[in-house]
């Protein structure tokens, strides 16, 4: 089953053994593992790095990231840079409780 897609944003696909798997706008290839941003990378290293701030609040994220792998995790020759648009809710003491990755899509080549 494949998810309607809109031109220039990820569409997700069924891999063979039944899990949802985002597809690149730009190259066609498998998004996932370490071409993927996560809380971890996102929320962790990133927003709670800086302290002194806490989100208590749901919030919308423009993650960029790089696709530079391959599903076999070899380098792929031509990265291309992208944006992934993160839904996430965080509790009254500023803990992430949800993330999750609503839309990709290409970065914007003039920023």
């Amino acid at each position: 089953m494949k998810e309607t897609k809109k031109k220039g944003y990820a569409s997700t696909d069924v891999d063979a053994v039944g899990h949802n798997v985002r597809i690149c706008p730009v190259c066609g290839r498998p998004l996932q593992g370490n071409n993927l941003v996560d809380a971890k990378s996102i929320v962790e290293d990133n927003l709670y790095y800086v302290g002194g701030v806490s989100i208590v609040s749901d919030v919308w994220l423009h993650c960029n990231f790089e696709h530079r792998y391959t599903e076999e995790g070899t380098t792929m020759e031509n990265p291309h840079k992208l944006v992934a648009v993160v839904k996430a809710a965080f509790d009254q003491k500023g803990k992430c409780t949800t993330f999750d990755i609503v839309e990709v899509h290409p970065a914007d080549k003039t920023k």
